[in-house]
């Protein structure tokens, strides 16, 4: 969510999610390499939208957005493993990582990359 800057790089982020999915083709040479590393970091989980929504909605309104801008201060998500429907978060920033993957400012939070 918002670890990757300003709230136009979570757009900018999922814009360029959705222009790679449309080409064929990553944007930024960067992208594989990130989505790779947190593929194998212990911090990242597999969780379906609904569930991520259930977490956010758990977490109350007032909590997410006093913190909005450092999402890392609330609960870490769930441990979940990959399964049917699921998709890559990450557990400490909340980021959905293949669209946090393509914002050139993001910078992960374990520091891999």
């Amino acid at each position: 969510m918002t670890c990757c800057g300003k709230a136009k790089n979570i757009v900018r982020g999922y814009a360029n999610l959705a222009i790679d999915k449309a080409t064929g083709e990553n944007k930024y040479e960067f992208t594989d390499s990130r989505i790779r590393t947190c593929h194998g970091c212990d911090k990242s989980t597999w969780l379906t939208w609904t569930e991520y929504y259930d977490w956010l909605k758990a977490q109350g309104v007032v909590n997410i957005i006093k913190n909005f801008d450092d999402l890392s201060k609330l609960p870490e998500l769930p441990k979940k493993e990959n399964r049917k429907g699921t998709k890559l978060f990450c557990m400490i920033c909340k980021c959905f990582i293949p669209a946090a993957a393509r914002v050139p400012e993001k910078k992960c939070e374990l520091g891999k990359w």
